[in-house]
């Protein structure tokens, strides 16, 4: 059969059929119970010109060996697909010998790949080295909780190698994880603040809350891990006082290789209890400068909920007064004083009193709010006094904040007011 004939044959028949027409075989209807049993067309092997069966794609073809079982099992059909394409009216498909009839071994390990047959992999995969490494982490305090902006929490990380090959380096990672309780810290994201350290023999080095995992360089804090050895890491966790109250999960991990190619290789996580001593926090920025009778002094005022269970009701504080005379009196009154807050984008006006101290008090009542879990709220207030007014005085201001009715320590600042022409 030339070539040609074979290649139109190729796109109207299945491969099949044009490889047991080619070869001179068929595949024979086989007993009850058993596989395909080949045997030889009539007439195709001797004159070419045998009519074309049909055969299975994917289908081995065998010859047939006369007076002999065919061998058991998948042995018994070999493939007839190894002779080349041969110019001249050369078969296309050469038939196994009949006297070669030793069963095909199977595929070995190291091996190669063959077609429906899985890979010989190596003895460990990149992939299966995952929960090589048992994780485990214990609080030296006794319990997993810490206080913002307070006291440290110390724990250790401890890696340990349970398979029975040697780790040249295991990277630990160890990072704080946003909040998962309660839901309105969880849903955003919430993260904490402050610094987690590494004790590195006898030296504390500074780690990221968020470590993302493994880069491509120097790895620092890797460690080698013989089979059934350990390693205890110490950490130190600090939260600042802008972190909330709420359950803070701290991860641990081992990794084996770089960059893209590192697996993880264990991992452990612990629930930290946040809590915080003041569950409101006050923040005041610095007055900006202003002129007399002109350009007021701005300022703002932040409160801030760092309860994550809990709501707060909060009332900002604001006075303001001169320095006062040499007998102790304040001059400042509040006809004096132009006392202004930023309300739904309006400056409105405000009212003020003298206090038992001599002090000018506004009145900041309307200003309330119900701060909920994590909520904070802003206040801009601005403040000026007549171009005339006592032009040696030094303008001063206490702000603080009233929260469920108890006061919270006071700041004071000077109120850079200067005089026209200044």
């Amino acid at each position: 059969m030339r070539p040609s004939t074979v290649r139109r044959l190729v796109r109207t028949v299945p491969l099949a059929a044009v490889v047991a027409g080619a070869a001179g075989y068929a595949l024979l209807p086989a007993e009850d119970g058993a596989e395909l049993r080949p045997a030889r067309a009539v007439g195709a092997a001797s004159t070419g010109t045998g009519s074309i069966g049909t055969a299975p794609v994917g289908a081995a073809l065998v010859e047939a060996v006369p007076g002999e079982p065919a061998p058991a099992g998948p042995a018994r059909m070999r493939s007839a697909l190894t002779a080349p394409v041969a110019e001249g009216g050369a078969p296309v498909f050469a038939p196994v010998a009949a006297a070669d009839r030793t069963p095909a071994p199977g595929p070995t390990p190291g091996s190669g790949t063959a077609r429906g047959i899985s890979p010989s992999w190596p003895e460990e995969m990149p992939g299966a080295v995952a929960e090589a490494v048992d994780v485990s982490m214990l609080p030296l305090s006794g319990a997993w909780e810490i206080h913002a902006g307070g006291s440290y929490l110390d724990f250790e990380v401890t890696w340990r190698n349970t398979t029975r090959q040697r780790y040249d380096e295991v990277v630990p990672v160890v990072r704080v994880l946003p909040y998962d309780y309660p839901a309105v810290l969880a849903r955003p994201g919430r993260t904490a603040m402050g610094m987690l350290d590494r004790k590195d023999l006898d030296e504390w080095r500074e780690v990221k809350l968020d470590q993302p995992g493994v880069g491509s360089g120097s790895q620092p804090g890797a460690f080698a891990l013989d089979p059934g050895e350990s390693r205890t890491v110490r950490y130190r966790l600090t939260l600042s006082v802008g972190s909330p109250s709420g359950r803070l999960p701290v991860q641990a991990e081992g990794w084996i290789g770089r960059s893209a190619k590192a697996v993880r290789a264990g991992g452990a996580k612990a629930q930290v209890n946040v809590k915080v001593d003041q569950p409101v926090q006050f923040s005041m920025t610095k007055p900006s400068d202003g002129t007399r009778g002109r350009l007021p002094s701005e300022v703002q005022v932040e409160l801030a909920n760092l309860d994550g269970f809990a709501q707060h009701t909060v009332t900002p504080a604001l006075t303001v007064t001169d320095r006062g005379t040499w007998n102790g009196k304040h001059d400042l009154s509040p006809a004096d004083l132009i006392a202004e807050v930023l309300a739904d984008g309006e400056w409105l006006r405000l009212q003020g009193s003298v206090d038992e101290q001599g002090r000018v008090r506004l009145d900041t009542t309307g200003l309330t709010r119900v701060l909920g879990p994590g909520e904070s709220v802003v206040y801009e207030f601005r403040l000026n006094v007549p171009s005339g007014w006592m032009p040696e005085a030094v303008v001063l201001m206490t702000a603080g904040a009233g929260v469920d009715g108890r006061a919270l320590p006071d700041r004071a600042a000077i109120v850079p007011l200067l005089r026209a022409g200044w």
